[in-house]
């Protein structure tokens, strides 16, 4: 994957074929969120991990002047929530917003005490930090535990209304299928500095687990605005396994109704070489003139150790109004 990134032109359409699929972040980087700063460089944050000498990282984080080369991940969020679980917090899907002066990070945790049916509740929280590197300092208290299954992968959006004013909005999933439930996704605005949720959430309308591909789970929800129209990118099934992809939906708005592509999945497992296997939890993002998804594929075990999830980035190309991953 070459050239693919950031250091000049945007890759030609007809370059793309040749390119090979491979991690631009070959370590553990699952559910993996990209975020362009102000000086052409990204960063990027994941799902929890172990670090140098098997210390626990809680938020994973890397940086990249290219996109192609990344740094070695470090933790982004050095102490967890107080309200989560001791030990083990299980702290999943990172998101970040820059709202006003600061950046806003936005994590699922398990609850040390609140329980669901097969154990103790999954929640979402809020941490703040001056710098996008961290440290991020959590929120004494939940966002949200949501009802009685949990909540997971918490997504920011911002928009504007009629008058013009700037919105914040979390779309975030129901965590049902940890007992057999539908999942669905819930919207709800956000307070103007990102840290408290204000009204009742609502089901996202016209989205719902039942086409072949998702299997029992749609989750990572993200909204991405694009020439005017609004896109739900979301990842469906099992995220262990091969049947794990990526497909989008049409919105009329933040609180839908929206419309499933017929052509999903667009982002899907391929037999390679080398094999892309399980790849989802995307991360839509727009820099250097282009867009880009990035997303967790499942690499193998190497000698004496475990399989795991790696960063991978593409090209993100629009086709009369479809997204298209290339290559």
């Amino acid at each position: 994957m070459a050239a693919l990134l950031l250091g000049g032109c945007a890759t030609p359409p007809q370059r793309m074929q040749t390119l090979t699929v491979t991690p631009v972040l070959d370590t553990g980087f699952a559910d993996p969120f990209i975020l362009p700063l102000e000086d052409g460089s990204l960063a990027a944050y994941a799902t929890n991990r172990a670090g140098p000498g098997g210390a626990p990282i809680h938020v994973a984080h890397s940086t990249s002047a290219d996109g192609l080369h990344w740094t070695a991940p470090v933790d982004a969020m050095p102490s967890p929530p107080p309200w989560a679980r001791a030990g083990r917090p299980d702290i999943w899907a990172p998101e970040v917003m820059r709202i006003g002066t600061r950046y806003v990070l936005y994590f699922t945790a398990r609850h040390a005490t609140r329980q669901r049916p097969d154990g103790l509740t999954l929640c979402l929280g809020a941490a703040t930090s001056d710098t996008p590197q961290g440290p991020f300092v959590p929120q004494p208290e939940p966002l949200t535990c949501g009802g009685t299954y949990g909540v997971i992968d918490a997504s920011p959006y911002r928009d504007t209304d009629a008058a013009g004013h700037a919105r914040l909005w979390l779309i975030y999933k129901t965590d049902g299928n940890c007992c057999g439930v539908t999942t669905r996704f819930l919207v709800q605005r956000l307070a103007g500095d990102g840290l408290s949720l204000a009204g009742q959430p609502q089901a996202l309308a016209g989205i719902a687990n039942d086409a072949p591909w998702e299997g029992h789970v749609i989750e990572a929800p993200q909204f991405v605005l694009h020439a005017g129209q609004l896109y739900l990118f979301y990842a469906g099934n099992d995220y262990g396994s091969g049947a794990y992809a990526t497909g989008y939906a049409r919105c009329d708005g933040p609180l839908g109704p929206c419309h499933d592509a017929p052509e999903n999945p667009i982002l899907s497992s391929r037999p390679g070489p080398p094999a892309l296997v399980g790849p989802g939890h995307q991360s839509v993002f727009h820099a250097h003139g282009r867009d880009w998804i990035a997303f967790h594929g499942w690499r193998p075990a190497g000698p004496g150790g475990s399989r795991y999830r790696a960063l991978y980035i593409l090209p993100l190309d629009w086709t009369h109004g479809r997204p298209v991953v290339g290559p």
